[in-house]
């Protein structure tokens, strides 16, 4: 397999695998799944004119594309785990297969398994199951990268958010599968630091910035040793953390001065309202809307809302990853700080507004990746 034929059997996959994820989270009629269809066909099509097929099987728990061995990353091992959970270890497409074809597979795929119902095999499509012992290629490249998860699910991230902008309810699905792969990537790589991505854009702020918190957020409870569905609702927490501020005016969230009294005032009840939204979705953890109303309260009782009571331990280090991230950000309106000047300023504020062992525990955490 040339280069050429491996790049578009993989673009194939991603956008196979995140039409089906998009049906889980929302339905078949979401128009982003039928573009990621016909996106999917558009790269097969080049392969078509070589073949009168694709046949794509699992061999050894590896994805083998047309006899050669397909590089392993997010989207190559979301395809290999639907095909396993559907009983089935190959898939084979026509050269005639149209992208109306493609969805419905799609929505087989979707739908938890019973035996015998991912989809009736046509002259398109065909399922089955397998022993096969084959010589195959070797990839070019492999690994599940933090930022191939970043870039791969920016357009479910917006959709999520936009939901909230608008009042919609949303179902927590969608978020969950993002930090399950994060959990699963800090496993192969583990270094934060070279995870957080760069905001470039006001577009795309929000989805940075809360990435970011996530995964500082999963490091501090990996330093504490949490595991299992605690260590995924602190990541979902982490998430939604701002959803608050889809509900103040555009203009107050992206100025770039300084904030007036009434816009200030605005800009203050963002957990607020961040924490009454998330309260009435469906499927949401609680910490989730504990974390979205305490993330800007300070250790000391300072910060907003006022509160007189100890906080989650999620919301202080909500706190700490928020401020650190804000930091290290470059912004239209300021330079990035260097770590020994954040270290500085974070340690300043611990036991006051940050909670004193949660951020040395971090910090010295962050010292060591920085010394490596």
């Amino acid at each position: 397999m040339t280069p050429t034929t491996e790049h578009l059997a993989q673009q194939f996959i991603r956008s196979f695998t995140t039409a089906i994820a998009t049906i889980r989270l929302y339905d078949i009629t979401h128009p982003q799944v039928m573009n990621l269809c016909r996106q999917a066909i558009d790269q097969l099509r080049p392969i078509f004119t070589e073949t009168n097929d694709v046949t794509i099987k699992i061999i050894n728990d590896r994805l083998i594309f047309q006899n050669t061995r397909l590089a392993e990353n997010l989207s190559v091992n979301r395809l290999i785990k639907t095909l396993r959970d559907h009983d089935l270890s190959f898939i084979k497409l026509d050269s005639s297969i149209h992208s109306n074809e493609l969805l419905q597979t799609a929505a087989g795929f979707s739908r938890p398994f019973q035996s015998g119902t991912v989809s009736t095999a046509t002259d398109k499509v065909a399922y089955g199951k397998v022993a096969v012992r084959s010589s195959v290629q070797q990839p070019s490249t492999a690994g599940t990268n933090f930022q191939e998860i970043i870039d791969e699910n920016f357009d479910k991230f917006m959709d999520i958010f936009q939901n909230i902008g608008h009042g919609k309810k949303n179902h927590v699905a969608g978020l969950g599968e993002i930090v399950e792969q994060f959990i699963s990537a800090f496993c192969d790589q583990g270094n934060v630091m070279f995870a957080l991505a760069p905001i470039r854009s006001m577009d795309e702020y929000l989805y940075i910035h809360s990435t970011n918190i996530c995964l500082l957020n999963l490091a501090q409870a990996r330093l504490l040793g949490i595991t299992g569905p605690l260590l995924n609702d602190i990541g979902i927490a982490a998430m939604l953390h701002d959803a608050g501020k889809m509900f103040i005016p555009s203009e107050v969230l992206n100025k770039p001065g300084k904030l007036d009294d009434r816009e200030w005032e605005l800009m203050r009840d963002h957990p607020r309202l961040g924490a009454q939204y998330l309260l009435n979705c469906p499927g949401i953890p609680r910490l989730a809307v504990v974390t979205a109303y305490e993330h800007h309260i300070g250790y000391d009782g300072t910060g907003y809302p006022v509160s007189f009571r100890k906080l989650n331990p999620c919301s202080y280090m909500t706190s700490i990853s928020d401020i650190y991230d804000a930091l290290r950000t470059r912004r239209a309106y300021k330079e990035p700080l260097s770590f020994d000047q954040i270290n500085s300023i974070m340690s300043g504020s611990a036991g006051k507004s940050l909670h004193p062992h949660l951020t040395h525990s971090f910090l010295t955490a962050l010292s060591q990746l920085e010394q490596q």
